[in-house]
């Protein structure tokens, strides 16, 4: 595949920018990453019931209010279910969320979260976006609206402080020989061209001193994680290369391990985890395991991660739940959790409802960065929390009881 020469210009521009911009000191800073959209498809498009893309106009609202504010969001493939359907694959869905009621779009490549237009929002292209039908799944090989509607580029950098974050095209689907891969559910990517690892060889020596982040659709190394609501998933994972990358997967690898990469973000697979290059479990922010390639669940689902990035590490949070993946775990057929008031400036009240088998309850409170702030276990259906010394903002509360486990949001202010 020859070489991107409009990625070269915005690469020479952005590396000015990575210089001037390494003068100063650095501030930390976070971003989201989600992945797996699926916003619409032809027949929700057509009949306006497209319940992914009202996820996602929830998401975005709600990732536009979080304290901090995060720099930008990273949407990591699969953004619509059927990208080469024409006359404009289904990105029009996507668009009319970003931009409600405007007659005109912003230009390629400039969109916004906020109707302030402060927090941006990048992509890159999942195997999804390639396909012209879902059933049967029939994909091109080129990407023929991705780059009219919603990037100039496929391959590209976005500098940030002391990082760069390298967004990368992972291709379409092209399974593996049937005997080594009967998983026809898990698709590999076409993966990476030479072309491609050159190029991301060269980003990576040109801003060796900075905090590396590779982002594009197909995990680089694959195992068994959770599904969004913490569950162990149902999805199956024939080894560390099932639905991963088809061409240069073992070259990439080797790029990450030379170059010392911190992360890589992926999607695909449906689920949460994250592992190292043997396709071990770690934890997200393992500071001897070299480069961690993390997994985040769908966006359709309510899944994201945060990710903070300072001057001496790259955090990744625990896997979040967003609008209605959230509402899921608000009530099930066994318990019910509940949060006043909410939001609150000091204390908070958590009550516990179960149905059958009462049992002892553990509650676990995050912030918006994945940090663990308080752990309590209580017998009591009912107890008072002291929230008064956390600072403003988002936090997460997971109840683990008996087998189940929910997860709520509230806020401090």
């Amino acid at each position: 595949m020859p070489f991107n020469q409009n990625v070269m210009k915005k690469y020479i521009i952005l590396l000015a920018v990575v210089c001037l911009t390494g003068l100063n000191s650095f501030a930390q800073f976070t971003f989201i990453h989600i992945t797996d959209l699926h916003v619409s498809d032809a027949t929700s498009y057509v009949n306006s019931c497209d319940n992914n893309g009202v996820m996602f106009h929830c998401y975005i609202k709600e990732f536009a209010r979080l304290n901090p504010k995060p720099a930008f969001v990273m949407a990591t493939g699969d953004i619509t279910n059927i990208g080469n359907s024409g006359p404009y694959g289904m990105y029009p869905m996507l668009t009319q969320n970003l931009f409600p009621g405007l007659i005109l779009n912003p230009g390629i490549g400039e969109y916004f979260i906020d109707s302030a237009q402060t927090i941006p929002i990048y992509f890159t292209p999942g195997n999804h976006d390639y396909y012209t039908t879902l059933i049967p799944p029939t994909n091109n090989t080129t990407l023929v609206y991705y780059t009219k509607y919603i990037a100039p580029d496929t391959d590209y950098v976005v500098a940030k402080n002391n990082a760069v974050i390298i967004c990368m095209r992972s291709g379409y689907d092209d399974d593996r020989p049937f005997i080594p891969d009967y998983n026809i559910t898990n698709p590999e990517g076409s993966g990476f061209s030479v072309s491609q690892c050159a190029w991301l060889r060269s980003v990576l020596k040109a801003n060796s001193s900075k905090k590396k982040i590779i982002v594009f659709h197909h995990p680089a190394v694959d195992a068994a994680g959770t599904d969004y609501d913490g569950s162990p998933t149902s999805a199956t994972i024939l080894d560390t290369a099932d639905g991963s990358l088809l061409n240069n997967r073992t070259t990439f690898l080797n790029i990450c391990d030379s170059n010392h990469v911190d992360i890589v973000l992926n999607g695909h697979v449906h689920q949460n985890v994250v592992a190292n290059r043997k396709g071990q479990v770690i934890d997200e922010n393992c500071d001897t395991c070299g480069t961690r390639y993390v997994q985040t669940g769908p966006a359709f689902e309510g899944s994201f991660r945060v990710i903070t990035v300072t001057s001496s590490f790259v955090n990744v949070s625990v896997p979040l739940l967003s609008c209605a993946g959230a509402g899921i775990n608000e009530l099930n057929d066994q318990v019910a959790v509940y949060i006043s008031p909410n939001p609150s400036t000091d204390n908070i009240t958590v009550q516990i409802l179960q149905r059958s088998n009462p049992s002892a309850n553990e509650i676990e409170i995050y912030n918006i960065q994945g940090q663990l702030m308080k752990t309590l276990s209580l017998s009591e259906s009912k107890t008072n929390i002291d929230i008064s010394h956390f600072p403003n903002g988002m936090y997460f509360l997971k109840v683990k009881t008996g087998n189940e486990m929910m997860v709520k949001k509230f806020v401090k202010e």
